[in-house]
């Protein structure tokens, strides 16, 4: 059980520069100022089934409520602050009246273990899950937009797997296929809207290797193709079939470690990051990125700790994420080479 209360103040210091609309449509002062109240209750069950001495099942059942009370501190609808209206049809910031919202929703998961050996399993797995709506996505509204009808994202999916280990190596395989139905976005009347249905497939690998006592190795990959499977309501341009945005077929990072003694460590590590698009039309993409980082950590004493990362080791640019909008791309830029020195003291 889970009792939250939160809330969310915009306000807008200056006047818009810009066009007619822009200028008229975006008002300075506050946009939003509100209160939620968010009540969360979950119950959940599961049973563990020794089948025989190699295979196991588990199942579990999870049954949860969400219910908001939202109270707006502000007039309601599009208006600005002091209740006069905006040109061209209303302001862009539109506050619903106070309301309770509640949503409720089962997750069940059946799973399986078999032992190959001592030291090799397989494993898999089916489960259905949900996300109930955010509270910004439910009140923090624009346009005409003074209501949202949405439902819960749910979520089904299935994978199956190989793990093992050794005195030297550990690994685990697994592919993995997901059903996105009912996701949640903003259309480009900037309305929030439910309806998307979206497929994610794709192979995870995990590796570790010990070279020696003191040296080690890890990798962490992932292939996955990422695609829209409708066209929802709203959307200006079919995406059935199209790759998400923002959704990289490949993602990995990889590290060696050397510890040459118990006070000091040293490790290297490889980030990736493969391109993707900027856009659900798929009109524009990211190249992606691979980045370096350096880290130390050096026991000086029982209670003294020193430390140091050099990030980004060979200075690349890169954008943290990237995206398309207002008729251009748009970069998050990532940091440039940076070091940072640690102290760490225990008292």
């Amino acid at each position: 059980m889970e009792y939250t209360r939160g809330f969310l103040k915009e306000t807008q210091p200056s006047p818009t520069e810009g066009s007619p609309f822009l200028a008229t449509t975006i008002p300075q002062g506050k946009h939003y100022d509100y209160k939620v109240e968010a009540h969360l209750v979950g119950l959940f069950a599961d049973r563990n089934i020794e089948v025989s001495e190699q295979l196991s099942i588990e199942a579990s059942l999870r049954f949860q409520h969400t219910r908001y009370d939202y109270d707006n501190k502000m007039i309601d609808g599009r208006t600005r602050e002091d209740g006069t209206p905006c040109g061209f049809g209303g302001c862009r910031f539109n506050r619903p009246t106070d309301r309770r919202d509640s949503f409720n929703d089962w997750s069940p998961k059946l799973g399986a273990i078999y032992e190959l050996s001592d030291n090799r399993q397989v494993f898999g797995s089916l489960s259905r899950g949900f996300r109930a709506p955010q509270a910004t996505e439910l009140y923090r509204l624009q346009n005409a937009q003074d209501v949202t009808d949405i439902d819960p994202v749910e979520l089904s999916a299935a994978e199956i797997g190989f793990r093992g280990f050794n005195d030297r190596f550990d690994y685990t395989v697994n592919v993995f296929a997901m059903e996105k139905d009912n996701f949640i976005f903003r259309d480009t009347s900037r309305t929030n809207i439910d309806g998307g249905e979206t497929s994610h497939r794709g192979l995870e690998i995990d590796l570790a290797y010990r070279l020696t006592n003191t040296i080690s190795a890890r990798m962490a990959f992932t292939y996955a193709r990422h695609q829209y499977e409708n066209s929802p309501a709203l959307v200006n341009q079919p995406i059935s079939g199209n790759e998400i945005d923002t959704a990289p077929e490949t993602m990995g990072s990889a590290w060696v470690d050397w510890r040459p003694n118990e006070r000091l460590s040293l490790q290297l590590e490889w980030v990736h990051i493969g391109d993707y698009y900027e856009d659900p039309q798929n009109e524009h993409s990211y190249e992606g990125h691979d980045l370096l980082h350096l880290r130390m950590n050096y026991q000086w004493s029982t209670t003294t700790r020193l430390s140091a990362r050099l990030m980004n080791l060979t200075d690349e640019d890169y954008a943290e994420r990237a995206d398309y909008s207002f008729g251009s791309d748009r970069y998050f830029v990532g940091t440039p080479v940076s070091l940072y020195l640690g102290l760490t003291v225990d008292l």
